[in-house]
């Protein structure tokens, strides 16, 4: 196998590259032609005059291409014009079929394709180039999935020179479509194919459930407004400016176990339903990610590292748009190293497609590497041109970080506040009971001990209280737990109404119909005529379903010789002796 790569910024430079691949074949016998067209700038014209020259020097050659987002020779960005990949062949056998795929029509494509690939004698892989932004994607890879597990496929969608197009194309010997999807079969016994990934990206830790979602508009996250999330975590809001504010932050989930990205591409200001790129099911559990570009290098070093070892005589890299805005000037940084394996072709994608386990996966933001060699492992061919410098104004440099950190440093803020307020709602529940909302035993014990230990410090006058609802059993047995569980609400609310607005008043639940309340700085006599007054109140309150409900009272001064077990049981004591006086009245101890 042999490739030759050729950057055409014109027309005119078409004759010249053919005129080298014509050079090679008559030296070199082959058995199949394969031409790659890759263009950012290209009319439909221009791609039409390349195909035609292809055709009129090599009938039999296959051609099958895409618009991009940018375009890729030899490991560089090639930016003005096509790329024309020519992959020589010495005895592996390509097919190219094209499909037209009108809206609904995506399952019937999707099986075609499956069908063709387990009818393909001898096939290794196959290569599949779609028009992703006018077609359902998930429909047809579906039904290609199906298809015989030992055969790679790989792939990507056509992209136009600004990411946000729609209106995209792919190519074949004679077609360009805006619609429609491209097949390549690799077929023989002597050609291998070895297919990669990287990502890069890291989750910033905030998980969201997708809660609503139609086909790729996302409505909600966690049952919010998808595009609130962005504006809340990231200050990126639903404007004119949403696509380029938001590239470095996709959603990342798990895909039958694999990591995805998916990236928003616009954000409705009406509803706030955010467009993404590809399918995510409802249910699925996503976070807001972010572009580290020390793990985005490791991620790619990995990457080399294996493609490398696989040894081959020709590399395909389909990478997303979104990567290449991301390192913007630093792009060929990323791309260029493969250049030192072997010769380099592919372009900037709209999405990346490649078989993953028993799963075709379309990815997003990521960069696939496809090395294909016939025969044993090949000697290096570096090409040696992949690191070209692009160069950026200083400004645009900085404005890059500085985007960057800010948004992160509002995502930190955001959630920092959040997890703030959900441990003191975490720490509201573990003092607090639920039914009542007033403090729970587990809180009383800790207070009152604090509070009589500042009592005697201090010589300040406490007066302890235990409070029980009288007959409360008979309540829950005639009237149901429910009508009890009101008349627990209801009490509490006279307790907290009348404790807890006299000074260095608490109160609480202390266990089942029990409630104990502390006073300070009041004498025995004050704090009886409080109590009375509770106790009148709830006595003349009306409570649903049943007539009267009345409570019973032990009070007792604390002493500085008390413990707080002592001071209790002088409380509980008078409590019973209250219970044992015929209820509705209040004891001193």
């Amino acid at each position: 196998m042999k490739q030759l790569n050729y950057e055409l910024t014109a027309i005119s430079d078409v004759h010249d590259a053919l005129n080298e691949v014509y050079v090679y074949t008559n030296k070199n016998p082959y058995k199949s032609l394969l031409f790659h067209l890759y263009t950012i700038k290209f009319t439909k014209d221009e791609i039409a005059k390349v195909q035609e020259e292809i055709l009129e020097m090599y009938s039999d050659a296959k051609v099958a291409g895409t618009s991009s987002n940018g375009d890729i020779c030899d490991g560089h960005l090639a930016e003005y014009g096509l790329v024309m990949s020519v992959s020589i062949f010495e005895s592996t056998d390509i097919s190219v079929y094209f499909y037209e795929c009108a809206s609904g029509e995506e399952e019937q494509i999707g099986l075609s394709i499956c069908n063709t690939i387990n009818e393909t004698d001898k096939i290794k892989a196959a290569e599949i180039l779609l028009t992703l932004k006018t077609i359902n994607s998930t429909k047809v890879l579906s039904e290609v999935e199906k298809c015989k597990r030992n055969v790679k496929i790989f792939g990507g969608g056509s992209a136009g020179a600004n990411i946000e197009e729609t209106r995209t194309s792919v190519i074949s010997e004679r077609k360009i479509s805006h619609s429609g999807v491209i097949l390549i079969t690799y077929s023989g016994d002597d050609i291998h194919v070895d297919i990669h990934h990287a990502i890069g990206w890291k989750s910033l830790g905030k998980e969201l459930v997708v809660t609503k979602i139609e086909d790729k508009r996302l409505y909600e996250l966690d049952n919010v407004p998808a595009g609130k999330i962005y504006s809340k975590y990231l200050d990126i809001q639903a404007d004119d400016d949403f696509f380029a504010n938001m590239l470095e932050f996709p959603l990342i989930s798990k895909q039958h176990g694999y990591e995805v990205l998916r990236l928003p591409f616009s954000c409705d200001t009406k509803d706030d339903s955010i467009i993404l790129a590809g399918d995510v099911k409802q249910g699925t559990v996503v976070s807001l990610s972010y572009g580290d570009p020390d793990v985005i290098k490791a991620d790619v070093e990995d990457l080399i590292w294996n493609v490398r070892s696989f040894a081959p005589q020709a590399i395909f890299l389909y990478s997303c748009g979104v990567r290449r805005l991301y390192w913007k000037y630093l792009i060929n940084k990323e791309t260029g190293p493969f250049s030192l394996i072997a010769p380099v072709s592919g372009f900037y994608s709209s999405g990346e497609i490649m078989r993953m386990g028993d799963y075709i996966i379309e990815h997003h933001v990521t960069l696939i590497a496809i090395a294909m060699r016939e025969g044993g492992q090949a000697l290096a061919q570096p090409t040696g041109i992949g690191d070209k410098e692009i160069e950026i104004p200083e400004e645009q440099k900085m404005h890059g970080q500085l985007s960057m950190v800010r948004r992160l440093a509002n995502f930190i803020n955001v959630t920092s506040a959040e997890l703030r307020a959900a441990n003191d709602e975490l720490r509201e529940m573990a003092d607090t009971d639920i039914l009542t909302g007033l403090y729970n035993r587990r809180m009383l014990q800790r207070v009152v001990k604090s509070k009589l230990e500042y009592s005697a410090k201090y010589k300040i006058n406490v007066i302890m209280g235990i409070i029980d609802i009288d007959d409360f059993k008979n309540v829950n047995d005639t009237y149901g737990h429910a009508c009890g569980d009101n008349v627990l609400k209801q009490v509490a609310a006279v307790l907290r109404e009348e404790i807890e607005v006299i000074n260095g008043g608490i109160c609480g639940r202390w266990g089942g119909e029990e409630f104990l309340f502390m006073l300070s700085n009041i004498e025995i006599k004050e704090a009886l005529r409080y109590v009375d007054l509770i106790r009148s109140k709830i006595a003349c309150s009306r409570f649903e379903d049943i007539d009267k409900i009345t409570i019973s009272t032990g009070i007792t001064e604390y002493q500085r010789t008390d413990s707080v077990d002592s001071a209790f049981k002088r409380a509980d004591a008078a409590l019973y002796e209250a219970k044992n006086k015929g209820k509705n009245c209040t004891i001193v101890h």
